[in-house]
């Protein structure tokens, strides 16, 4: 019998109806949901980003999904996440992620507790016969749910070409865990994490995407969907297809599909509710756009180089070229990771702990990742831009981005 997928296209504002029509069309909740059952609803909040930018999963998807949980009448229930590796420092953190995407709000209305699983007590568990990773630490909270819905957002992603709800499950892995899973190579060790904490049912928020670099507004695609089904390979798969991506390119959806004899190809799949022949979109890979929209920077990276700095990096260099200092970045070389060969521009910025033995070379960012400020500051002072003036373009970037989002979801 072939894994079912809805896909649904949201009327006009009703996002709850969307929600709701998907997971019936897709099978109901009420067949992995009884009321002794335990539940942890894990939203992509990985970063502060307001609803309505495609960088984190909507809240009005969360309510929905949440309501539907509440319904049911689960032992408990719990939205939780963990953001990626070096947002749980005083100031910045998965906390301002929940507070920014409306989430808070949302379990404040439903009574559901939120929890910051990078600071959830965590087991340290075995995992038998993996690609790399035999060992991970896994918050609790997840290793004691019964049922894990996990809700992701519709977007590329720079190191697996695409993230969704199987690669949505690192939100699970505590703080500095994370970073483990890029040092091993994040496709395996996105399969391994996946023997542990497993998505139960898989809701995709595809109100708005994000291809690229995540840079909201230039990067949000408008899609207006929203999908649903119990076998997260193959919602996996379809959202895939419908970014215009080749399933098999994404090798985490391989590698779980070659270990479990099951197959990531569309053909295999039951997609019911709307045709999706005609809502395929192009995305572009967060490589491409990067190549397209910063010609004038060169990036060093060694096998170390993860996703931590990278976030980083795109955003700070979004606005040291956005206060108006793109020229001072002609020939500048930017050292993440572990590199074999030598940087030697005349320009240059080390971003990050894995490259601090290069630190010699140039105005260096020490963490892992490098705090925001401190990244803009190596790179101003790699290629001699103002630092102060280039934060003062962020934040008002950010209070744009904050108020234009805030105004779309009372609309």
């Amino acid at each position: 019998m072939k894994p079912r997928v809805s896909v649904i296209k949201v009327d006009g504002a009703d996002v709850q109806a969307a929600v709701r029509r998907a997971v019936a069309l897709a099978g109901g909740l009420d067949q992995i949901i009884r009321g002794d059952s335990r539940v942890l609803i894990k939203p992509n909040l990985g970063k502060p980003a307001p609803s309505g930018s495609g960088v984190i999963t909507d809240c009005r998807v969360t309510e929905a999904v949440t309501k539907m949980v509440l319904e049911l009448g689960a032992r408990s229930v719990v939205i939780g996440e963990g953001g990626i590796a070096g947002y749980d420092f005083p100031g910045f953190s998965t906390e301002e992620a929940f507070r920014d995407s409306g989430t808070v709000d949302v379990a404040r209305r439903l009574g559901v507790e939120l929890r910051n699983l990078n600071r959830d007590a965590f087991e340290e568990v075995e995992i038998e016969h993996p690609y790399v990773m035999d060992r991970v630490r896994i918050a609790r909270t997840a290793l004691e749910s019964d049922v894990i819905i996990s809700l992701p957002v519709m977007k590329t992603h720079i190191r697996t070409l695409i993230t969704l709800s199987l690669k949505n499950m690192k939100g699970v892995m505590p703080g500095a865990e994370k970073r483990k899973s890029h040092r091993l190579g994040l496709d395996l060790a996105i399969a391994d994490l996946n023997l542990v904490v497993r998505p139960s049912y898989a809701v995709v928020d595809g109100l708005v995407g994000m291809e690229g670099l995540w840079q909201y507004p230039q990067d949000s695609r408008e899609l207006g969907l929203v999908l649903a089904g119990r076998e997260a390979v193959a919602v996996d798969t379809v959202g895939t297809w419908l970014m215009g991506f080749d399933p098999r390119q994404i090798m985490h959806l391989q590698y779980i599909a070659q270990r479990e004899g099951i197959s990531a190809d569309l053909g295999q799949i039951e997609v019911v509710g709307e045709p999706i022949a005609g809502l395929r979109q192009s995305f572009k890979s967060g490589f491409q756009v990067f190549k397209e929209r910063y010609p004038e920077v060169s990036i060093l990276e060694g096998e170390s180089a993860c996703t931590g700095c990278f976030n980083e990096l795109v955003s700070a260099i979004t606005y040291v070229k956005e206060a108006g200092f793109g020229q001072t970045m002609e020939g500048l070389t930017i050292v993440v990771g572990n590199p074999q060969e030598p940087a030697t521009a005349s320009k240059t910025a080390i971003l990050g702990k894995c490259a601090e033995y290069l630190a010699h070379l140039g105005p260096y960012a020490k963490g892992c990742p490098p705090k925001e400020d401190d990244m803009i500051r190596a790179l101003c002072q790699a290629c001699a831009a103002n630092a102060e003036i280039v934060m003062t373009t962020r934040d008002q970037m950010r209070h744009r981005l904050w108020e234009s989002s805030k105004a779309a979801l009372e609309h």
